[in-house]
């Protein structure tokens, strides 16, 4: 008889994970995905140790487009290409460029459907953004930043 092969994540349990694939009809309010804290590069979690989801709309589009946005486009096989950003190409890239890879790779997105770069500033080697983003069923506006990124 076989082992059971290893868990992936072995201090995470996922026995509550709903179908997250599929969020066809699923009202644009009722849609949630989970918290990353961006500039640690980890999930949040809850005081139980369960990833945080996103609790109100205005956080889910946040979080969506702070995932597209410090994506790399092309980098990883589970994305199409319409996914993320070239961030790796801003250094040498006018800011007009820069705002548009920004803006169009929002708007991929089903649930954005306008997003408009503010403002822009490049400091050294770090690059900041506002944003303004019309989402199906609310506006949001936020701050990106990245530091060691572009410059």
């Amino acid at each position: 008889m076989a082992d059971e092969p290893a868990s992936l994540f072995p201090d995470m349990d996922f026995s509550d994970i709903e179908d997250i694939g599929n969020i066809e009809g699923i009202p644009s309010e009722k849609k949630w995905t989970y918290v990353i804290d961006f500039e640690k590069r980890c999930l949040v979690l809850e005081d139980d140790g369960r990833p945080r989801k996103t609790k109100t709309y205005k956080e889910y589009v946040i979080q969506t487009a702070m995932r597209i946005l410090n994506t790399e486009r092309f980098q990883y096989v589970i994305f199409d290409e319409a996914i993320g950003v070239e961030k790796s190409e801003w250094p040498a890239w006018e800011d007009i460029e820069i705002k548009r890879d920004a803006e169009e790779a929002l708007e991929a997105h089903s649930e954005i459907e306008k997003a408009e770069v503010l403002h822009m500033e490049r400091i050294e080697n770090k690059l900041r953004m506002g944003i303004r983003i019309v989402g199906v069923s609310a506006t949001v506006e936020v701050e990106v930043k990245w530091p060691n990124e572009a410059g």
